[in-house]
C-alpha cells in the first residue's frame, strides 16, 4: 500500500501497480485515473505542496508498463501543481 515518508515522498509499491494494471485491463481506466482512485481508496490525501517526490518500491524489479510513470506524475500534477516531477530510484 502506498505511504508517505516524513519528507513528503509518496512510496508506491508493486501491489499498487498491480491495482493500476487491473483497472486498466478490466475497466479500461487510464493509469492516471486509477492512481487517483487508489489514493482515495487508501485514504491518502493529496494536496498542493504535499508531494516532494515519488518512489517506486518494487520487489524483484516488478515491470512497469510504458506510460505508468508519466501518467502517475500527470495525476499528481493535476492536484499538486507544485510537484516538480522528482522520482527517487
Amino acid at each position: 500500500m502506498m505511504q508517505w515518508t516524513e519528507h513528503g515522498v509518496l512510496q508506491i509499491v508493486d501491489e499498487d501497480i498491480s491495482s493500476l494494471y487491473c483497472y486498466y485491463d478490466r475497466d479500461g481506466m487510464g493509469y492516471d485515473e486509477s492512481f487517483l482512485f487508489e489514493l482515495q481508496l487508501q485514504n491518502l490525501p493529496l494536496t498542493p505542496g504535499s508531494v516532494s517526490a515519488i518512489q517506486f518500491v518494487l520487489v524483484d524489479e516488478f515491470p512497469l508498463r510504458e506510460g505508468v510513470i508519466e501518467d502517475v506524475q500527470a495525476a499528481i500534477r493535476s492536484v499538486d501543481t507544485q510537484y516538480n516531477g522528482s522520482i527517487i530510484k
